[in-house]
C-alpha cells in the first residue's frame, strides 16, 4: 500500500546561509530539518537563528546532529549536546543520529574501522540517550548505509521503535524503501522559497507528533530579550512603565522601539562609539546571529557595530543608514 505523503519540506545548516524563515513557511513547510551541530560540541553556526525562526513563526522542527562519534561513548555525549541545544525551544521533537561518510572517514584517521556492528552501536547509543530525554529518536540514512552499516532492526527493537530519515536521489521509491522511509529526503539540489541555491528537500510520509513535538508557549524570544534589555536601560512604554516582558511585540514595546535610535557617532572622518547599552548588547547579539558573525558584544556602538548594522539592513532589504531603529529593530524580531 502506497504511503500517503503529509508535506514537504527543507533541511538547512549554516551552507544554506541566510533563510527567510517565514517565506519558507508561507511556501507549505510545516516541518524543516535544523542541523543543531556535529561532532564534540560543535553547534552550527545557522542553528540559533534558524532555531529561533521556526520556534516564533510556529514552524515544527526535525533536528539533527552530524556525528564523528568513533565510540559509543562519543555517540552518547554528541547525543547529549544535541539535547542540550534543542531542549532550549523544545521540550518534545525529534532528533536524527546523521553519520555519513565522512564519519567513516574520520573514525579511520583516527584508527577505528567502521563495521555494521560498531555504526549500529553507535546510532543505538546516540539515540537511546535522545528517547530517554523525551525526545524522538530519529536515523538518518542512505540505501548503501541500510545495507552495509546499520542493522536498522537492531536499532528499531533496542529502542522499541524509530523513525526512518531515508536518503535517496531517485524518481521513486522501491516498495520495500517506500514501506522503510518515515522522510524521504529525495534530492540535494532542490530549491524552496527563503532559501538562497540547492537545498535538501524532504516529503513527509510522518508528521511525527503521535508522542511528538511539545512546544513550550509560545513567546517571542527576540522580542522577549529586547523588552528586558529596554528595562535595564529604563526605556519605558507608552504607560510610562516598564516593559512587560512578555515576548509580545504590543503597543508599549513599539512605543519604546519609536525611540530608540542606536548608531555611532561620527568625529570628522572617524565614526566612534555613539549609543552604548544593553539594547546595543541586545541589537550586537541578533547581528552575530542573523550574519553568523562572531564579534563582539560590548554594548558601544562604533565602527564594528555600525557596519554589521549596513550589512543587515542590506541583508533584509532596509534602508542602509547604519542605524538601528523602529524598521531595522522590528524586522530582526522575526528572523
Amino acid at each position: 500500500m502506497k504511503k500517503q505523503l503529509l508535506y514537504d519540506g527543507p533541511d538547512i545548516s549554516k551552507h544554506n546561509g541566510q533563510v527567510n524563515m517565514k517565506k519558507v513557511r508561507d511556501a507549505g513547510a510545516k516541518r524543516v530539518g535544523i542541523r543543531a551541530g556535529y561532532g564534540k560540541g560543535n553547534v552550527d553556526q545557522k542553528y540559533i537563528a534558524n532555531a529561533e525562526a521556526c520556534f516564533n513563526l510556529d514552524v515544527a522542527p526535525l533536528l539533527y546532529w552530524f556525528s564523528y562519534a568513533y565510540t559509543k561513548e562519543m555517540a552518547r555525549n554528541e547525543a547529549l549536546e544535541a539535547i542540550k541545544q534543542v531542549s532550549k525551544y523544545w521540550k518534545s521533537c525529534p532528533i536524527a543520529f546523521d553519520f555519513e561518510y565522512d564519519s567513516v572517514n574520520y573514525a579511520r584517521k583516527n584508527g577505528v574501522a567502521i563495521s555494521k556492528d560498531k555504526a549500529t552501536e553507535f546510532a543505538i547509543a546516540f539515540l537511546q540517550e535522545v528517547k530517554d530525554a523525551g525526545f524522538i529518536p530519529v536515523l538518518y540514512t542512505n540505501k548503501d548505509y541500510a545495507d552495509r552499516y546499520f542493522s536498522i532492526c537492531d536499532i528499531a527493537t533496542a529502542l522499541g521503535g524509530i523513525y526512518i530519515w531515508y536518503a535517496r536521489y531517485t524518481g521513486q521509491l522501491t516498495g520495500a524503501e517506500e514501506g522503510l522511509a518515515d522522510i524521504w529526503q529525495c534530492t540535494s539540489s532542490g530549491s524552496w522559497p527563503g532559501i538562497s541555491g540547492n537545498v535538501d528537500v524532504n516529503h513527509f510520509y510522518s508528521d511525527l507528533t503521535t508522542e511528538k513535538a511539545d512546544r513550550e508557549p509560545k513567546v517571542n524570544l527576540n522580542i522577549l530579550s529586547f523588552q528586558v534589555a529596554c528595562n535595564k536601560d529604563g526605556i519605558k512604554g507608552a504607560d510610562g512603565k516598564a516593559l512587560k516582558e512578555d515576548g509580545i511585540d504590543g503597543a508599549n514595546t513599539q512605543h519604546a522601539r519609536k525611540s530608540i535610535n542606536l548608531k555611532a557617532k561620527k568625529v570628522g572622518f572617524t565614526w566612534k562609539v555613539g549609543s552604548t547599552g544593553a539594547v546595543v548588547k541586545w541589537w550586537q547579539t541578533r547581528c552575530n546571529e542573523i550574519l553568523g558573525h562572531s564579534n563582539d558584544i560590548d554594548g558601544k556602538f562604533g565602527k564594528e557595530t555600525r557596519k554589521d548594522t549596513i550589512q543587515l539592513q542590506k541583508l533584509l532589504n532596509l534602508t542602509q543608514d547604519g542605524v538601528a531603529g523602529y524598521n531595522s529593530i522590528q524586522e530582526v524580531f522575526y528572523k
